[in-house]
């Protein structure tokens, strides 16, 4: 039934929270939970996690992850040959070359668990995904995704306190965030024929967490979308009115996506307006012996859709190399600066103290 016209709307609360002048996107290579930096699936979920919070604390809009390919080059494994009663026996030793490894624990960092790594881009999106969908939406929104196993770890670590309908401050007495769902699928009898199943597109149910689905008053909406409600009302508002702020594509938190050449961060953004500025930072260089980039310092950002790049140039110049782009000969001309952080910091750490930094 639709909402009858001239009936006053029920008071909600007015958020405290405004938008911050200047909006941040991040780029980080697929390369940030490679062998190098995350020997398995907890560790990954760790780093993930880092860049999640840094990214909610300083209200970063958008998270590309850019796939990077592997090198091609052989990794060479430390081992002796030790004489046995029963013959040699090869010993595999742990990464500070000290203390051997025994060969089930040497195999499972080789292949990390030989679980989680068929895609590093794809499944660090979804982990990133994972830490802003709220926890009771996190097995409709995941259900049919690849990964929904590899969230054991990630399903232990603390939610994010940046984001208001994770913490208990009274915001989901007003707002609170769905997914909506149909509430029923209709099966469609053709003569002489099986039962057919009509799936719908639209909607009036949102799952909110609760043990019926809330029946929105007034327009349907598509189905299978996230969404912010309002409760009081019964209708869906943006974000920025729920909370006082919005994301890329009008989310809270973040939007993620994943780019596979290095001119889809720039093309397949999320802001029609573009980016006002890119600003590279170098990060996970532990013998700084890359190429200079001779790019202007960036300072303080106070306005405009900030792309903040960061991860190993060497990383970004194997991507850059597998296309040609017109009137871009370097890869550094695609920056308009770079910002200065302590050599040899891992992406995640820079992440943090990149962003800081620019405040």
């Amino acid at each position: 039934m639709a909402k009858k016209t001239g009936v006053p709307e029920k008071p909600t609360n007015k958020p405290v929270k405004e938008s911050a002048p200047a909006t941040f996107s991040l780029c980080v290579p697929s390369t940030i939970i490679s062998s190098c930096n995350a020997r398995n699936l907890e560790q990954v979920t760790n780093v993930a996690y880092q860049v999640a919070k840094a990214a909610s604390t300083f209200q970063v809009a958008e998270i590309v992850v850019i796939d990077i390919p592997p090198k091609r080059t052989e990794a060479v494994a430390a081992a002796v040959r030790l004489e046995g009663n029963t013959g040699n026996t090869k010993v595999k030793f742990g990464p500070d070359e000290s203390d051997p490894v025994p060969q089930s624990a040497a195999k499972q960092s080789a292949l990390r668990d030989s679980e989680d790594l068929d895609s590093n881009g794809l499944l660090f999106a979804t982990l990133l995904q994972y830490f802003v969908a709220p926890p009771y939406l996190t097995k409709a929104v995941f259900r049919q995704s690849k990964y929904n196993k590899k969230f054991k770890y990630a399903e232990k670590l603390p939610k994010l306190s940046n984001l208001p309908f994770m913490n208990n401050n009274r915001v989901g007495d007003h707002f609170r965030e769905g997914l909506t769902t149909p509430k029923h699928t209709p099966k469609v009898q053709k003569r002489g024929k099986k039962t057919s199943v009509t799936k719908l597109k639209v909607t009036k149910y949102v799952n909110i967490g609760k043990e019926t689905p809330l029946e929105l008053e007034g327009k349907e909406v598509p189905v299978n979308v996230r969404v912010t409600v309002d409760l009081k009302n019964k209708k869906i508002v943006s974000p920025k009115v729920a909370y006082g702020d919005s994301g890329s594509k009008s989310t809270f938190g973040y939007y993620v996506r994943l780019a596979k050449l290095i001119t889809a961060v720039f093309t397949e953004l999320s802001f029609p307006q573009g980016y006002s500025d890119s600003i590279f930072i170098n990060a996970n260089d532990y013998f700084t012996n890359g190429p200079d980039t001779s790019l202007a310092a960036a300072s303080t950002v106070t306005r405009g859709n900030v792309l903040l790049v960061v991860g190993k140039l060497d990383d970004f110049l194997r991507s850059f190399s597998r296309e040609t782009i017109e009137g871009v000969s370097d890869l550094t001309d695609m920056f308009d600066s770079e910002l200065k952080i302590p050599a040899g910091m891992r992406v995640e750490d820079a992440v943090m103290v990149g962003l800081a930094k620019l405040q």
